[in-house]
This record gives structure tokens, C-alpha cells and sequence, in this order.
């Protein structure tokens, strides 16, 4: 017994080694006082509204939605290995208190999360019902309560084999957080919040009954848990070159006419490798879609220019930065040495890919920001959008190209 919980201590351990790795690039540098003076604008444009927020806003529907999200989404950090499949399953038996410090583990990890949630959710919840900030630990309190419940029910449903279940369990938890945040925030009838945390202790009841005698299912719970990691590792790289991703390589053959305007000659040997090394590998492409995507969302919701200006900044800026380790991607290979062209060719290669990139996300940007209202706000994001690509691949980035 003893052994296994010190293996945990070893697991938990070497998980905050790592974090704590990663953490030294993610909050160091200048790219810090980026992320604070774009929180910064955002909470002080945020503040502004929730002042002109009416009584007959539906904060009860907004906060259970926020919420509601943050409980369902209940992920157990068992730190399991692949080799464990083959050395702990002889004493599943045996790993019980092992399993239990991995549940208590995710809920103080998620707690903090709840925490800052409510937190941001506050001023709008005082702002339409007028009640003091004295009822923010009541609620804290609550959702702990649900949090620890959602933990339960989700590690209870891992060991059922129906591969169904685990759609059908996030939904209806969700629905029923969703509501129950809804009926004591709404104040509505105590009968109604009772009812509604009896079926919710009679399905974590039934679940618990069905999976007594369930073992572990241990491919799933390795699968998720190097899903995880590798969420991380996605995060991470956003700062620094991180060896431990593992990007994924498809051919994408319907991407192909992308590359027609490089022409053919050894002086964009380069730079059609780079390209395909773009559009193939998950790594880059996938991280270039995503804050794209999620930056020009957000632009289309900013009606305010300074806010929308901001914005476009941040992500160009998070863009250019992750998409730096591309130009060593192929540093380790033989072939590219190879290559009858002058080493000098692949940093210029790099660069006018990096600067095509940015260009096309600062149009979409420009088009996100013009759709939400405002032409002039488009205008503005697509001029300082351009100059500050500019900037980033004429002097920014080849700094950092040759620091590494």
C-alpha cells in the first residue's frame, strides 16, 4: 500500500515539474505584459457594460450557461502512463486509494477554476439583481457541492462499456447544473431546487450501483489522460518549442493548389517545404486555424475599435510567435542538407510564409471586425493589422530566429 501511494506522490510529483517547466516561458518575457494589457482591456470594457445592463437582462440563463459548462466539463487526472496497462492492472484491486487522491486532485484543481468563473460572473449578478457580494460564498459553496458531484458521477460512468454513455452523461449533467443554478439564482420556489437535487442524487445513485463491480477501463483512461497532456503541450508551444508535442502529418491532397503560386527553381526549395510542412502538419495548421477562428470570432462581437485594435494585435502577435519553431521542424533530418541550395535562402523562405500567413489572418480579421458594425473598425484593424505583421516578420521574428 505503501508503494502506491508513493507512486502517486511520484506521479504528482513529475506532473508539476513539468508544469513548472513550461510555466517559465508561457509567463515570462514581454509576451506576459501582452496578455495582461489585453485582460486589462477586456475587463474594463466588460465593467462598462455590465453598467448599462437592464434589470430584464437573463443573467440566470447567461451564469447557469458559464457555469453550468465549467461543472460538466469534469475531467479525472489519473497521471496513468501507457506502460501501466501491463504493470497496474494485476492490482486494480488495489489502486483504490490511488484513484481516490486523482478525484480529490481534479476537484482542487477545478475548484480554482469555478473560483475565477463566479469571480468574473459577479459583477453582472450584482448589477441585475442588486444583491451584495456577501452572496458569492454562498454560491461558491454550491458549486463546490456540484463540482464534487459531477467528479463522482463522470468517474462512475468511465467504467460502464456502453461507448454512449459518456455523450448522454455530459448532456443530461449539463442540463441539470444548467437548471439548478437557474432555479437559486432565479429564487425560484425551494420545492423546485429540492425536486431537482433529489433526481440528481438518485442518478448518481444508480450509477454508482451500476459500475460497483465494473473494473477500470485502463485504454480509456490512458488515452484521455495523454490527451490532456497533449492539450497542454498545444498551449505551451505557443511560447516555446515543446519536443514532447506530437504533431499529426496528413497528406491533404486538396490543399494542393495552395501551393501553385511557388514556382518551380532551387531558389524556393525553402520555401515549398515550409509550405507543405504548414498545411500537413496539425501542429502549425491546426494552431493557425484555431486562433484564427477564435480571434475573428471575438472581433465580430467587439463593436469597440480600441477593443477590436487590441484583439487583432494579440492573436496576430500569439500567431507570429508559434509558428517561429517551424523554421528548426526539420533541423534533425539528413535530406534538407542535402539540398544544392545556400543555407541563407531558408530564413527569407520562412519569413515570406510567415508574413503570407499573417496577411491572410489580418483580411480575415479586418472582415470580422467590419461584419460586427462598423466599416471604419474593419478599415483600422486591416491598416494597423498590416503594419504590425510588418513589424513582426521584418524585425521581431528574425530576432528571435537567431537567439535560438
Amino acid at each position: 500500500m505503501n508503494v502506491i501511494d508513493n507512486l502517486w506522490k511520484v506521479r504528482a510529483a513529475l506532473f508539476f515539474k513539468e508544469l513548472r517547466r513550461y510555466s517559465r516561458y508561457i509567463f515570462n518575457d514581454h509576451l506576459l505584459f501582452v496578455l495582461i494589457f489585453g485582460v486589462g482591456a477586456a475587463a474594463y470594457y466588460y465593467s462598462g457594460w455590465v453598467k448599462h445592463l437592464r434589470p430584464d437582462f437573463p443573467v440566470a440563463w447567461v451564469m447557469g450557461a458559464f457555469l453550468g459548462f465549467a461543472l460538466t466539463a469534469s475531467p479525472i487526472y489519473t497521471l496513468l502512463k501507457e506502460a501501466d496497462k501491463v504493470f497496474l492492472i494485476p492490482i486494480e484491486t488495489r489502486m483504490k486509494r490511488y484513484f481516490r487522491k486523482a478525484v480529490l486532485f481534479s476537484f482542487s484543481i477545478q475548484a480554482y477554476v469555478l473560483l475565477f468563473v463566479l469571480a468574473a460572473l459577479m459583477p453582472m449578478y450584482t448589477s441585475v439583481t442588486g444583491h451584495g457580494i456577501s452572496s458569492f460564498f454562498g454560491l461558491l459553496l454550491l458549486l463546490f457541492v456540484l463540482k464534487w458531484w459531477n467528479l463522482s458521477l463522470s468517474w462512475n460512468v468511465l467504467k460502464l462499456q456502453d461507448a454512449h454513455a459518456y455523450t448522454w452523461d455530459w448532456l443530461v449533467r449539463f442540463v441539470l447544473n444548467v437548471m439548478l443554478i437557474y432555479f437559486v439564482i432565479k429564487e425560484a420556489p425551494v420545492w423546485y431546487i429540492v425536486a431537482l437535487a433529489v433526481i440528481m442524487l438518485a442518478l448518481f445513485l444508480y450509477f454508482y450501483w451500476l459500475a460497483k463491480d465494473k473494473t477500470l477501463k485502463w485504454d480509456l483512461l490512458i488515452e484521455r489522460e495523454q490527451r490532456r497532456m497533449m492539450g497542454f503541450y498545444r498551449f505551451a508551444n505557443l511560447f516555446a518549442d515543446v519536443p514532447e508535442l506530437k504533431g499529426r502529418i496528413k497528406r491533404r491532397k486538396w490543399l494542393d493548389p495552395l501551393l501553385g503560386g511557388i514556382r518551380y527553381g532551387r531558389e524556393n526549395t525553402y520555401q515549398y517545404l515550409f509550405a507543405r510542412t504548414f498545411l500537413r502538419t496539425s501542429q502549425y495548421s491546426g494552431l493557425y486555424l484555431r486562433l484564427t477562428v477564435i480571434g475573428a470570432v471575438l472581433l465580430f462581437f467587439s463593436n469597440e475599435r480600441y477593443l477590436a485594435l487590441i484583439l487583432a494585435l494579440v492573436f496576430l502577435y500569439l500567431t507570429g510567435f508559434q509558428m517561429i519553431p517551424m523554421i528548426g521542424y526539420h533541423d534533425l533530418k539528413i535530406w534538407p542538407r542535402l539540398y544544392p541550395v545556400s543555407g541563407r535562402l531558408k530564413e527569407g523562405s520562412f519569413l515570406k510564409l510567415l508574413a503570407v500567413c499573417l496577411s491572410i489572418q489580418t483580411l480575415i480579421f479586418a472582415i470580422a471586425a467590419a461584419l460586427s458594425g462598423s466599416w471604419a473598425n474593419g478599415f483600422y484593424v486591416f491598416i494597423v493589422g498590416g503594419i504590425f505583421s510588418w513589424i513582426l516578420v521584418t524585425w521581431y521574428v528574425p530576432g528571435k530566429i537567431r537567439q535560438t
